[in-house]
């Protein structure tokens, strides 16, 4: 399986960065494109994807700063298949009016060319006084939740697979792109001695309190309670596979999005995580409907 990443500007970059150092991820040997400054990317890409054979699964990772990221977008769905964005939305401070207006105005073009846009909104650290210094750790959050994505799409049985298709549909309306939230927790499984002596036993896997505080954890700040789908990624050690209650992780999900589907994969880490994607339509989500309202300038 094939998998492009496209980092452009500081936002996207940083994520990926991230992203690359995690073995998982550099083990399936993506395409990575990922130019150093504001010029070339269109001849980089282009010439990236001549030696790509077949891509399975394309990202884009970026903010808003320049059109670049439309001009990755078209490539992408003209030669490739439309990727899936993750989009660093602006937080809502005076200096960042002109970024929150450009914010819509891309989304807006963007939609025609993207599977779906994965949210981060630096609105979720904005409280901070010199929030931008929490830029390194919530790249490093989203990059977690990538990584369970992956893992999930790409496993075979007993674990439970998400085919990149069924992924795909998931996340998106037909031809509309959905919008996503993601949230995520992890907890350990054994303390140190469970690495030095393997033989240790892991404490029993508490999913529903799992799940429970994942639910506080969201990349998009003021989401509502309710949506339209939804996506959970579960990794455990191998010790959990078999006994992972599916039924109750479903029904959990079901009381918070319409129609639910889920990834379990192991891991080597003594370590339990749950990545959830809640996607929703442009309209119910608050920090849309601002962004919105800044660039008509009804806010």
């Amino acid at each position: 399986m094939t998998h492009l990443f496209v980092g452009l500007g500081n936002a996207g970059s940083g994520i990926l960065n991230a992203l690359w150092e995690y073995k998982e991820v550099r083990r399936t040997k993506p395409i990575v494109i990922m130019p150093k400054s504001g010029n070339g990317e269109t001849d980089k890409i282009e010439a990236m994807l001549k030696n790509a054979k077949e891509v399975d699964l394309a990202f884009i990772l970026s903010g808003f700063s320049d059109s670049s990221n439309i001009t990755a977008a078209e490539l992408l769905a003209d030669r490739c298949k439309k990727p899936l964005f993750i989009a660093v939305l602006p937080a809502n401070r005076r200096e960042e009016r002109d970024a929150i207006i450009s914010a819509y105005h891309s989304l807006d073009t963007l939609k025609e060319h993207v599977k779906s846009f994965i949210l981060v909104d630096n609105q979720r650290i904005a409280h901070h006084p010199n929030y931008k210094e929490f830029y390194p750790r919530y790249n490093k959050y989203i990059a977690a939740c990538l990584v369970d994505i992956l893992a999930g799409i790409q496993v075979k049985k007993p674990q439970t697979i998400l085919h990149v298709d069924e992924l795909e549909n998931a996340l998106s309306f037909g031809d509309d792109p959905g919008y996503v939230a993601l949230s995520r927790t992890s907890e350990l499984t054994q303390g140190l001695m469970g690495y030095i002596f393997p033989f240790m036993k892991h404490k029993p896997l508490d999913l529903r309190t799992l799940l429970r505080v994942s639910l506080e954890k969201f990349s998009v700040s003021d989401v509502p309670i309710g949506c339209e789908k939804s996506v959970s990624f579960l990794r455990v050690p191998d010790y959990y596979v078999r006994s992972v209650d599916k039924s109750l992780m479903e029904d959990f999900m079901l009381t918070y999005s319409k129609e639910t589907h889920l990834a379990v994969s192991t891991t080597r880490r003594n370590m339990a995580a749950v990545t959830n994607l809640f996607i929703y339509k442009f309209e119910q989500l608050g920090r849309l409907r601002d962004i919105r309202g800044f660039a008509y300038g009804e806010i």
